[in-house]
């Protein structure tokens, strides 16, 4: 027959202090998911459920990083084109300096001045083709290379072609025969402005598909994320509620500890009376 109450042993007092124990564990679960926002933090929470969360979140930080790679590419990309811009800009001006050149009525101190305006504009757009550098990276330069970067987590490379042509159709266009400014432009001048125009489309083609591609990466990750959040995330409402509900308990348990530690107490003076 098991004993309900003793002297030496008080059944009691173990099973209030178990329940004690048990209602402190429960509320520093609960307090922990409340401080960390998270019912799961850890693999003793739940193991299977923390290896997901962590494949998850090692998908986001890999999808993290080619976005990286892409706003680096796109940066490159944005710096070219506003080069490729300045220097479209300046073509109204090179025309119109090579047309005003062709007048024969010129005296040789007013194309001399015409010269030197031109080669200012000259050298002006090749001052923008130097300054189109980002991250050491310049697509108008001569000898400009493909700049390649990661477009997904599987691999998949998103190429932007270098547009060397620009500063080569440039250089070309300066060391022209200026004494034929007619021949200038329809062959040196009219093969810049051509290789000028088409450098702007590839240029515009590329930062369209770098920013449809990180814009596509970026809802992978929100959706992602958001699963994640399923997975890992406590319902704060509910763990606040829950936490109440365990400070009751624990203060019932140190109640009923504290009854059941008095019974031998109370059994005892019984006896000495």
């Amino acid at each position: 027959m098991a004993i309900s109450s003793s002297i030496n042993t008080n059944v009691g007092a173990f099973s209030a202090l178990r329940n004690l124990n048990a209602s402190r564990l429960d509320q520093s679960r609960t307090e922990n998911r409340i401080s960390t926002g998270q019912k799961v933090s850890g693999a003793l929470d739940q193991a299977s459920l923390f290896a997901i969360a962590q494949s998850i979140r090692g998908e986001l930080s890999a999808n993290a990083a080619v976005q990286q790679g892409l706003n680096q590419t796109s940066g490159a990309v944005k710096v070219a084109t506003a080069g490729a811009t300045a220097i479209s800009d300046l073509t109204t001006d090179i025309r119109g300096k090579l047309v005003e050149l062709s007048n024969p009525a010129l005296t040789g101190e007013q194309q001399g001045l015409l010269r030197n305006d031109l080669d200012a504009l000259l050298g002006q757009a090749q001052g923008f083709v130097d300054n189109s550098s980002f991250n050491g990276t310049n697509l108008l330069e001569s000898g400009a290379g493909d700049l390649n970067t990661l477009q997904n987590a599987d691999g998949d490379v998103l190429s932007v072609s270098g547009q060397g042509t620009v500063a080569d159709s440039l250089a070309t266009l300066a060391a022209a025969d200026f004494s034929d400014p007619a021949s200038v432009l329809s062959n040196e001048f009219s093969a810049f402005q051509s290789a000028l125009n088409s450098s702007l489309g590839d240029l515009g083609a590329s930062s369209r598909r770098i920013t449809s591609q990180n814009d596509q990466l970026q809802g992978i990750a929100d959706a992602t994320e958001e699963g994640l959040g399923n997975i890992v995330d406590a319902d704060l409402g509910r763990e606040a509620a829950r936490l109440q509900a365990d400070q009751v308990r624990g203060q019932l348990s140190q109640l009923s500890l504290g009854i059941a530690n008095r019974s031998p107490q109370a059994l005892l003076g019984l006896f000495r009376s």
